[in-house]
């Protein structure tokens, strides 16, 4: 875990966000709140060294250095200062929306990185079972995806042919109202 402070060069950011995802405080050192929030990003330190051994960055960027950077994560950011996870490649993530002192900026951190990176694992696992069937032996058969996309294809075919219908239905009840509303006319010509 390296703890980066960048205030001119963009290009390190973009290094940095290449090789591990990280937890990103974009500030400026005018703003009041982020003039508030120093000491507590300062004592975020303290707080992870639970985590030193983890392969995630936690990086301050200056505003001047923003028109430098080139990953995604740095092309919109709405105020200061904003507080985000960065995935690799320098894909913005989760944005902390919470209270800025050190304990709330612990809670995200955890979170994001350190549960949610189980939840993530978690749920590719599930999805991989869901197309499994357990086999009677104990293997592992896999359902073939292809059996609902043919559905889907049939299923579009009746909706053709019921739209269809529907058309017709309209078109002979246009039809059938135009003579009645010629009959109605050719009375009401009549009684005058």
């Amino acid at each position: 875990m390296k703890f980066v402070s960048i205030l001119n060069n963009g290009g390190e950011f973009d290094d940095l966000v290449k090789e591990s995802p990280a937890l990103v405080k974009f500030f400026h050192p005018d703003c009041g709140h982020c003039k508030d929030m120093a000491p507590h990003w300062d004592s975020l330190k303290d707080k992870l060294k639970d985590h030193h051994h983890k392969n995630i960055n936690v990086i301050e960027v200056h505003a001047d250095a923003l028109p430098e950077i080139k990953s995604d994560c740095a092309k919109n950011i709405p105020g200061y200062p904003t507080i985000m996870e960065v995935k690799m490649d320098g894909k913005g993530g989760k944005e902390h929306k919470g209270e800025r002192h050190a304990d709330a900026l612990h809670k995200f951190f955890l979170d994001t990185f350190i549960n949610g990176m189980k939840d993530t694992k978690e749920m590719k696992h599930t999805k991989e079972m869901k197309h499994t069937k357990e086999m009677k032996g104990g293997g592992i058969k896999r359902r073939s995806k292809r059996r609902g996309k043919n559905k889907m294809k049939k299923t579009n075919k009746t909706n053709k042919t019921n739209k269809t219908n529907k058309t017709n239905k309209k078109s002979r009840n246009r039809r059938s109202n135009k003579k009645m509303y010629r009959k109605k006319r050719s009375k009401r010509s009549k009684k005058r």
